[in-house]
C-alpha cells in the first residue's frame, strides 16, 4: 500500500474541527488502498480519543501566536522548525507517496514546501483553507500575512517543479479562490477548484423524529472570539425576560459547548437559568460524535450565525457547511441568521440558503422569529451547493488522490 501523510501541525487536542475532518479522511484513504498517517502536534498522543493513526511529530508549530508568524521573518523561523521535524519523521520506512494538508497557515505551507524540496516525486494535495491575508485575530486582508502566503506559494512551485511533485491546489469556497487568483498567477500555480467542505458534506443524518420540536441553533463548539456565543446568549436573556416570539412558539433551542476552558461563571449561570425556566433549552456540554451531531443539527431549520463581520470577512465557517448540509441532505428548509456583510452571508447566498439580518443591533431574537415565520418549504441545492454540500470531502480526496495514482 503506498504511503500518505496528512499534515497535521496544529491538531493537539479534540476541540476544534480537525477531528471531524481527519477521521472520515482516514478511513477513505484506508479503504482506497491508501498506507495513511496522520502526523499531527505530540500533544494529541495523549489525548484519550485520538485517531489510531495519529503520529505525534510536531511541537511549537501550531497556530500559537500570529506576531510569529504574520510576517516574513517569524515565518521563516518557523517554517524550518517545521521542515526539521518533518524531514526527521519522513525518515526511513517506505518513501511517502502522497502528502496531504487542509487546514495550514501560509508558514507551515512554506516549512511543507521545503520539505518537498527534498522529497522524492510525490502527489501533493492541499486544501488552501484560510484567506492569503489572514491572521487569527484583527481584521482580514493582512498584508504583511498576504507577503508571506506569496513566498510560501513561490516555494510550493519552485519545490514541485525541482522534484517532480504532481501539486493539487484547492479552494473550500468559491471566495476563498477568487482571493487567491493574483497570488496563484504570480507564483505560476493554477487552481483545481472549489472542493466539497471539509465537513458536513455528503452527509447522510436521519430524519428527524415525527413531533420532536424543531430547534434553533445558538452555539456549537469552543469560545474562540467572534463566533456569536454573545449573541447567542443575548437571546437566552431575552427568553427569560419574555415573551417569546408567537413564531418560535414550541421551539427548542439549542447550545453546545466543547473547550479546552471552562465556561465564565456568568454564562453557565445564564444556562443554568435558561433550563431552570423550562424554555426549551439542548444544552450540551463536551465532544459530540460525528453522527449525534449530525442528528441535532439535522433538528435545526434556523441558526444563529453571528460572527463577527470583520473577523470572518474572508474566514470560512465550517457549522454553516455542516448545517446547511445536515438539513439539504433530508431536503429540509434551512435559514441563517447573521450579520449582513462578510465571508458568512455571502457563502450563504452562493448556497442558496435564505439569510436574515437585524436592523436593530440587539434584535437578535425578533430576526429569529422573522425567519422562522418566512421560512421557505425548502432548500433545494444548486449547482454550487451541490459541488460544496453534495459529496464527502473525504470520498473526494480519495478519488482525486487514486486518480493520479492510475495516470
Amino acid at each position: 500500500m503506498p504511503r500518505l501523510v496528512i499534515v497535521e501541525p496544529a491538531y493537539a487536542s479534540t476541540v476544534g474541527h480537525h477531528g471531524e475532518v481527519n477521521r472520515p479522511l482516514l478511513a477513505a484513504l484506508t479503504a482506497g488502498g491508501w498506507q495513511a498517517e496522520l502526523w499531527t502536534d505530540l500533544a494529541l498522543e495523549g489525548e484519550p480519543q485520538h485517531p489510531a493513526e495519529t503520529r505525534g511529530v510536531f511541537s511549537g508549530c501550531g497556530y500559537g501566536d500570529p506576531r510569529q508568524w504574520r510576517e516574513l521573518g517569524g515565518a521563516l523561523q518557523l517554517a524550518r522548525r517545521l521542515e526539521q521535524q518533518l524531514a526527521l519523521a519522513a525518515a526511513g520506512g517506505e518513501p511517502v507517496a502522497a502528502w496531504l494538508g487542509h487546514s495550514l497557515l501560509p508558514f507551515q505551507l512554506l516549512g511543507l514546501a521545503r520539505q518537498l524540496n527534498q522529497a522524492p516525486p510525490a502527489a501533493v494535495l492541499l486544501s488552501l483553507m484560510f484567506a492569503p491575508g489572514e491572521t487569527l485575530e484583527g481584521p482580514a486582508g493582512d498584508p504583511q500575512a498576504i507577503a508571506t502566503a506569496r513566498v510560501a506559494l513561490a516555494a510550493l512551485a519552485k519545490a514541485c517543479q525541482q522534484r517532480g511533485h504532481h501539486l493539487t491546489l484547492c479552494f473550500p469556497s468559491a471566495q476563498q479562490e477568487t482571493l487567491y487568483a493574483p497570488l496563484l498567477a504570480a507564483t505560476g500555480l493554477a487552481s483545481a477548484g472549489v472542493h466539497p467542505a471539509v465537513v458536513g458534506a455528503g452527509s447522510r443524518p436521519e430524519p428527524p423524529a415525527p413531533g420532536a420540536a424543531p430547534l434553533v441553533l445558538l452555539h456549537w463548539g469552543d469560545q474562540k472570539a467572534g463566533k456569536g456565543r454573545n449573541e447567542a446568549l443575548g437571546v437566552l436573556q431575552a427568553l427569560l425576560e419574555g415573551p417569546c416570539p408567537a413564531a418560535l412558539a414550541g421551539w427548542g433551542w439549542l447550545f453546545q459547548h466543547h473547550s479546552a476552558a471552562p465556561l465564565p461563571d456568568a454564562e453557565r449561570s445564564l444556562l443554568e437559568r435558561t433550563e431552570a425556566a423550562d424554555l426549551g433549552l439542548v444544552w450540551l456540554e463536551g465532544e459530540v460524535s460525528s453522527s449525534a451531531m449530525g442528528q441535532w443539527l439535522a433538528r435545526c431549520p434556523l441558526a444563529l450565525l453571528a460572527y463577527h463581520p470583520q473577523r470572518y470577512a474572508q474566514r470560512s465557517s465550517g457549522m454553516l457547511w455542516q448545517w446547511a448540509a445536515s438539513r439539504t441532505a433530508l431536503g429540509l428548509p434551512v435559514a441563517g441568521v447573521g450579520h449582513g456583510e462578510g465571508w458568512l452571508p455571502a457563502e450563504a447566498t452562493a448556497l442558496g440558503l435564505a439569510w436574515h439580518s437585524p436592523a436593530d443591533p440587539n434584535g437578535w431574537l425578533e430576526t429569529l422569529a422573522a425567519a422562522a415565520a418566512a421560512l421557505p418549504a425548502s432548500s433545494p441545492l444548486n449547482p454550487y451547493s451541490q459541488q460544496v454540500l453534495g459529496k464527502s470531502f473525504s470520498s473526494w480526496c480519495a478519488h482525486t488522490l487514486n486518480s493520479q495514482q492510475s495516470t
